[in-house]
């Protein structure tokens, strides 16, 4: 069983779990690493993304086809995709585990009228390792679109990071540009919710969880101290200009902290 080492990583400890099954030891920070995950921003459906959001075919390819592996993803009802649970096994997919929890889980076979899964979760989660439904109650706790992966052998592909880490380099100035301008009028209590997903999460959430990863404490605090009081204007629910609230020559200066660690790795890994 691998576990989730960092926060929302549930579907990077679901591929090192789908990877065992193919007689391969690793796990979801390793995986991380190898692609370069904390220097990656990208953009999609309206939001900015980094970290653990940057999930599924497209990044997950990227650690796969190098190792003879290939990550294939299908968009599917519920019908169908319980169908398809019954021939692709191990799959991957997102399953309403309570009704206050979605995330990734696998399922890995069915005994008898029951669908079996194993849990990706934190070590220290209550939530059970593994668990099984009865078809019912599947269905009851899919999307009306449900997403699901598996693992096929491939033949083994490189693959070029470059045109990843540039257009990171490009989207984080976006993404910095983006929340000046936000932050410079007036905004209802709504749009700061809205706001907390598609453009401060990025940096001041899965943003802090990868300079955790890198040990890159410094820049990780400073950005945790706007992440606080954004998160203390949000409370308020009160309408505001974010940059009376917030540290923005702080902000700036860690968000540029960041663009200068992903333009260094670049020159590393593609010189």
């Amino acid at each position: 069983m691998k576990y989730m080492t960092f926060n929302s990583s549930c579907s990077y400890a679901g591929l090192a779990n789908l990877l065992s099954f193919q007689g391969i030891e690793t796990e979801d920070r390793a995986i991380a690493l190898q692609i370069c995950l904390p220097y990656l921003f990208d953009r999609g459906d309206g939001r900015y993304l980094s970290g653990p959001m940057l999930q599924g075919e497209k990044w997950f390819n990227l650690y796969l086809r190098p190792r003879g592996f290939a990550f294939i993803e299908r968009e599917l009802g519920r019908e169908e995709a319980i169908s398809y649970l019954q021939a692709n096994f191990p799959a991957m997919f997102g399953l309403h585990v309570t009704q206050a929890s979605k995330h990734a889980v696998i399922c890995t076979g069915i005994r008898g009228e029951e669908y079996c899964f194993l849990n990706n979760k934190h070590q220290t989660s209550p939530e059970p390792e593994t668990f099984s439904l009865t078809e019912p109650n599947l269905f009851s706790r899919l999307d009306k679109i449900v997403t699901v992966g598996i693992l096929e052998k491939a033949e083994p592909v490189p693959v070029d990071l470059r045109p990843h880490m540039e257009r990171s380099l490009d989207t984080l100035r976006s993404l910095q540009s983006d929340i000046v301008s936000f932050c410079s009028r007036q905004q209802s209590p709504a749009a700061q919710q809205q706001a907390m997903e598609t453009l401060f999460r990025p940096i001041l959430l899965d943003g802090v969880t990868m300079l955790e990863l890198l040990e890159k404490e410094r820049l990780a605090s400073s950005l945790r101290t706007i992440r606080t009081q954004f998160m203390e204007t949000v409370k308020e629910n009160c309408p505001a200009v974010l940059a009376s609230q917030l540290d923005m020559p702080l902000l700036a200066a860690s968000m540029a902290e960041y663009a200068q660690l992903i333009a260094a790795e670049m020159e590393t890994i593609c010189p």
